[in-house]
């Protein structure tokens, strides 16, 4: 398995969901040791990815609650 870059198109929903697929992969436990590693590492830059969406719609609504 070839490590892929995640797209700039991304939604949060999207990442959330593939890192789920991964997840459900992973526990199978019927991957190679290779496979196993390549799909851990997407799934640490999709969580990553997500925990960074989520921090940045934290800020927009503290921002947004301090306005009013």
């Amino acid at each position: 398995m070839t490590q892929q870059p995640l797209p700039d198109s991304l939604t949060f929903e999207e990442a959330l969901a593939r890192l789920e697929q991964i997840i459900t992969r992973l526990e199978e436990g019927s991957l190679t040791l290779e496979d196993s590693v390549a799909l851990f590492e997407q799934g640490q830059r999709l969580a990553a990815f997500c925990q960074d969406a989520l921090d940045s719609a934290e800020l927009r609504v503290r921002e947004l609650t301090e306005l009013d």
